[in-house]
């Protein structure tokens, strides 16, 4: 009987035994990945600073080529007493696809408070990862709070479907939320991935339909489940993962007395029609609408390429009522991109649940559009912003921070149209985002009969391309590097005297390299030049201090 008993204690734990044996053996010989938020680097000034690990994405797109963006944002190791530091979770939109660079809202957020509080070193931590979501979110959230925040701003809700692990997404793992989170503690353990790469070895050979970002865009390989109807098992069970993970990521949080500000979240509603809907005959129903058939009305109910056609045709007669079919139109739409409405309600709830300062980041875009509508003029396609909608989301925080008073002496404090005047993106990042958005817009899935192909060429750039035009379709193409590119346009931008396009590619490379003092000096000249002394100053003063920092290090 006894020896039974340790017969059944040794089957048991000889699992456990081999595991604890074998995970050593393989961090050891280097095997699997490291799948750590931070990684340490030293500054060109000598100094420890932590940036965003470029290959954490790896742990969530299972079994994809894609390798997601994000921004690299260095922060001091040690933080200093002097240190106000931020960290924005979200995805492509806080990592401010398509333009990137300058153009995000978390370093228009930071560039702006630099300005105000130049004593101060602002950190403005982008985490934020190309096509994820909450798991993701919930997932780094022990490691931001490991590094000692004084704020946390969350913009998050639109990729619950499609995101990696979403319950629509090639990438799922199933679409119960505490499984997914268990799936991604175990991912850290060496022997857990050597157990997932066998077994994916093995199913990567039956599966032949695989597309990957080579041949189509990155939203037809995440979209698995491309018709989601609202209300139904799918639809219900995003807004459940998205709310048990807010909560959970929330719950941790207020644990360690962090402040957090969230966000409702922003779509184009009036410009881009549903992506997939049910069948419609078009020619009938316009027909139908003209003629002012009550059917005509229910249809839109419950179909939203009809209520797309209602809402466009009441946008000059009746601005409410097209309001109201064009936001339908969004709802109903399958094929979900745009967050349904319902995860602006979770937010708003979790909001007032936890007592946490809220931006209606939806209700001020539409503040600032006509009819209150949100279209093109603020949002470049379905969902990501263009460079004056990313500047309105950087002011609407900016605000948020300053009444909530996480920061004293607000003296600097730059008003919305200094700060209009002064968007650090250059001309040649805002050409190639728009270059991407062309390519986007003929692409799967605003043009449907694309699956599987990428147009052959875009027609954005005229016939005589200016220099920007040129290097933007260059750097498109991977044909120059971002770095060398910006360097050629300062000295070109010098030498014509254009010193306020130099003075924008100093900016931009000072989101980069925030630890060279060079950089710094190159803003101040072009300030100099264009005869704003005080401004010349700023920059001067944090070259010179990074020059000093740099030369007691070494």
């Amino acid at each position: 009987m006894k020896k039974k008993i340790l017969f059944r204690i040794i089957a048991a734990t000889l699992p456990l035994i081999m595991i604890l044996i074998l995970e050593p053996i393989l961090w050891g010989i280097g095997y699997g990945e490291n799948y750590q938020l931070f990684n340490s680097v030293k500054g060109e000034n000598g100094v420890e600073y932590l940036v965003v690990n470029s290959d954490l994405s790896k742990k969530y797109f299972r079994g994809t080529d894609f390798n997601a963006d994000s921004q690299s944002d260095l922060f001091l190791r040690q933080k200093t007493d002097s240190t106000f530091r931020v960290f924005v979770q979200g995805a492509s939109t806080v990592v401010g696809y398509p333009f990137y660079k300058g153009a995000s809202f978390p370093r228009l957020l930071k560039h702006r408070l630099s300005r105000t509080f130049p004593e101060k070193n602002i950190e403005v931590v982008n985490t934020a990862i190309t096509a994820v979501n909450s798991y993701t979110l919930w997932d780094i959230t022990d490691k931001i709070i490991d590094q000692k925040p004084d704020l946390v701003i969350i913009y998050a809700g639109h990729n619950e479907y499609y995101g990696a692990l979403g319950v629509g997404s090639s990438a799922s793992v199933g679409s119960h939320p505490a499984l997914v989170r268990n799936y991604l503690r175990l991912k850290n353990f060496r022997f857990f991935q050597l157990l997932e790469n066998g077994i994916m070895g093995l199913m990567k050979s039956d599966d032949q339909n695989t597309m990957s970002t080579d041949e189509t865009t990155l939203m037809e390989v995440m979209a698995k489940e491309q018709e989601i109807p609202l209300d139904s098992d799918a639809f219900n069970a995003g807004i459940t993962q998205f709310k048990s993970n807010l909560k959970r990521i929330l719950d941790k949080y207020q644990r360690h007395n962090i402040p957090v500000i969230l966000s409702t979240l922003v779509s184009n509603e009036k410009d881009i029609k549903p992506f997939i809907s049910d069948s419609l005959n078009v020619e009938d129903y316009r027909a139908a609408i003209q003629e002012n058939k009550t059917e005509g009305h229910g249809l839109a109910l419950q179909n939203a390429d009809a209520a797309y056609i209602l809402g466009q045709y009441y946008l000059e007669k009746e601005p409410d009522s097209a309001k109201k079919y064009l936001h339908l139109a969004k709802e109903l739409d399958l094929l979900r991109f745009r967050a349904p409405e319902r995860i602006n309600d979770a937010i708003i709830e979790q909001a007032h649940e936890y007592d946490l300062p809220l931006v209606d980041m939806k209700g001020i875009f539409e503040s600032k559009v006509p009819y209150g509508i949100v279209g093109d003029k603020l949002v470049a396609e379905h969902v990501h912003p263009n460079v004056e909608g990313y500047f309105v989301m950087a002011d609407a925080f900016y605000e948020k921070i300053k009444e909530l008073r996480l920061l004293k002496g607000w003296q600097n404090y730059i008003t919305y149209e200094e700060a209009f005047d002064d968007i650090p993106v250059t001309k040649i990042d805002s050409i190639k985002g728009k270059l991407a958005v062309e390519i986007l817009k003929k692409s799967w899935p605003y043009d449907l009969s694309m699956s599987g192909t990428t147009p052959a060429e875009f027609s954005y750039v005229t016939q005589n391309p200016t220099f920007e035009e040129k290097t933007a379709v260059n750097l498109y193409r991977h044909q120059d590097q971002w770095q060398y590119v910006m360097t050629q346009a300062y000295h070109k931008y010098n030498e014509d005297g254009d010193y306020k396009s130099a003075l924008k590619v100093a900016q931009t490379l000072i989101f980069e390299f925030p630890e060279q003092y060079k950089v710094y000096k190159m803003a101040g000249e072009m300030c100099r030049k264009l005869q704003d002394d005080a401004y010349a100053d700023y920059y001067f003063k944090k070259s010179n201090y990074l020059k000093k920092n740099r030369s007691t290090k070494r």
